[in-house]
């Protein structure tokens, strides 16, 4: 029995083929990236928000409102940087959208918009478990208190949308969202340190309409990277 080396297989096969008309005069090699003007580190308090273990008993209603904890995400650079951070929902498949919610809740919430919903995941029956909302009820930018959030959906455009204490400032997935350093300003401002306090809302159906004798795991999974401006 013959035995060959695979390189010398290789060489054999590599010596019969014609490579007529593949040959070019030049070739172009083009080298890419980005110098930022600062290195930014985003962290979370919590790797997770529990909602815990929720009795199907207690899912009474068409619509079943459940408040989660906070978390906080801090943003920290070594020197001043105009940053934005953007929210991408890695479960976005398994979100629902308005129609659907008020199909399967029988409820319209206004001013809520499909973008403002983030996925929890399917059930075994891979129907869309519920609806994820989260917020900004706090910011402060290098140790003070701002209140001045500008959100945006593409980084070419922002609006403002003040952070008042006792509300929340719905964040929308796969959006972007920064502080500015005044009420009327228009892009995020320059800060050494960030911090946004992310809070967090479910709405769940009526217990009938998961399927019966099973356990149901919400599976919501949200990433937030920094982005320079």
């Amino acid at each position: 029995m013959r035995k060959l080396l695979l390189s010398t297989v290789i060489a054999s096969t590599l010596a019969s083929v014609s490579f007529a008309g593949q040959a070019a005069e030049s070739a172009t090699l083009t080298v890419t990236g980005t110098i930022t003007p600062a290195t930014c580190d985003v962290s979370l308090s919590s790797p997770s928000i529990s909602f815990g273990n929720i009795a199907a008993s207690t899912l009474t209603d068409d619509v079943n409102p459940k408040a989660g904890g906070n978390v906080t995400l801090n943003v920290d650079c070594d020197a001043a940087a105009a940053t934005a951070i953007q929210t991408t929902d890695n479960r976005a498949s398994s979100a629902m959208t308005g129609t659907e919610l008020n199909d399967t809740m029988k409820v319209t919430i206004t001013d809520l918009a499909d973008s403002n919903i983030f996925g929890l995941g399917t059930d075994s029956a891979q129907s869309k478990i519920g609806v994820l909302l989260l917020g900004i009820n706090a910011a402060t930018s290098d140790g003070q208190a701002n209140s001045n959030l500008v959100v945006s959906s593409d980084k070419s455009a922002w609006s403002s949308q003040a952070i008042v204490e006792g509300s929340n400032q719905i964040l929308e997935k796969n959006g972007y969202f920064g502080l500015a350093s005044a009420a009327d300003a228009t892009s995020p401002a320059a800060y050494t340190k960030s911090t946004y306090t992310i809070s967090s809302q479910m709405l769940l159906k009526k217990a009938s309409l998961y399927p019966s004798g099973e356990a149901v795991n919400l599976d919501g999974n949200i990433t937030f990277s920094v982005v320079y401006l």
